[in-house]
């Protein structure tokens, strides 16, 4: 458990490391460019924050137990940063319409954000409620917008050649894998969650008795066995989903 948190911890470091050297050896001149290094800084210094304090939400674990470890502030962290990186999402796939000549899917690319912005409320849902079947719409949004994602850069990748084609191609295999991991594995295992807390009982929180759970509770747990299967995604999301945050703010401009 504690070889873990120190690797997310080294991650984080090496990930602002990373920005850091875009920002200042990067040739990122365009206004495309410029603001796709913005919202890539948002998500790799929350993502940084979250590393070194990590935590599983409803389960209100935390492995720091200090204010900085909240669960409502590490939430509404999350909530800013994933936002930023739905919408470098959407302007990858608008910019790589753009090159490809195709304005109706630069239009379309706006739709993918909108997913993954309606998937944080019901993620402030499960999280103020302790449902966890929110939880389980939020990540089949998340798919859902991955999916519409894949669809247009298929129709870029039909229209275009060189390497507008072969990052659009690229791109639906990240976006398929995504969805196969999150309907294979994260839907499952929220789903198996919502079943256990309701054989077991499990009282649901109003929202406003949730946040205040939300702030002031944390357990604090160095015992592996309570964080191996979140590990699954929380490891990914700081490492694979920072860099592909940080690779975005190089796709060439118009």
């Amino acid at each position: 458990m504690l070889s873990w948190w120190r690797a997310l911890c080294a991650m984080a470091a090496l990930n602002v490391c990373l920005w850091l050297a875009v920002l200042n050896l990067g040739s990122v001149s365009s206004g495309h460019g410029r603001l796709q290094l913005a919202l890539s800084g948002v998500y790799v210094l929350v993502c940084a924050y979250r590393s070194v304090f990590p935590r599983v939400d409803l389960e209100r674990l935390v492995v720091v137990d200090t204010r900085l470890s909240s669960i409502f502030l590490g939430r509404a962290a999350a909530t800013v940063a994933e936002i930023c990186f739905a919408l470098q999402l959407g302007l990858l796939v608008h910019q790589l319409g753009v090159h490809a000549g195709l304005p109706w899917v630069q239009l379309a690319a706006w739709g993918i954000p909108m997913f993954m912005v309606v998937a944080q409320g019901f993620c402030w849902h499960s999280v103020l409620t302790l449902n966890h079947i929110t939880q389980a719409v939020e990540s089949m949004l998340w798919a859902a917008g991955f999916s519409w994602m894949a669809a247009l850069l298929g129709v870029i990748a039909l229209d275009s050649r060189g390497w507008v084609a072969a990052l659009a191609l690229f791109g639906i295999v990240g976006a398929m894998s995504f969805v196969l991991y999150v309907l294979c594995v994260d839907v499952p295992m929220y789903w198996r969650r919502y079943q256990y807390g309701r054989a077991h009982g499990q009282t649901y929180m109003r929202l406003d008795q949730g946040a205040r759970d939300a702030w002031h509770r944390r357990v604090q747990s160095g015992n592996w066995a309570a964080w191996k299967a979140d590990a699954l995604w929380l490891t990914p999301y700081f490492s694979f989903g920072v860099w592909v945050s940080i690779a975005m703010v190089c796709v060439p401009g118009s």
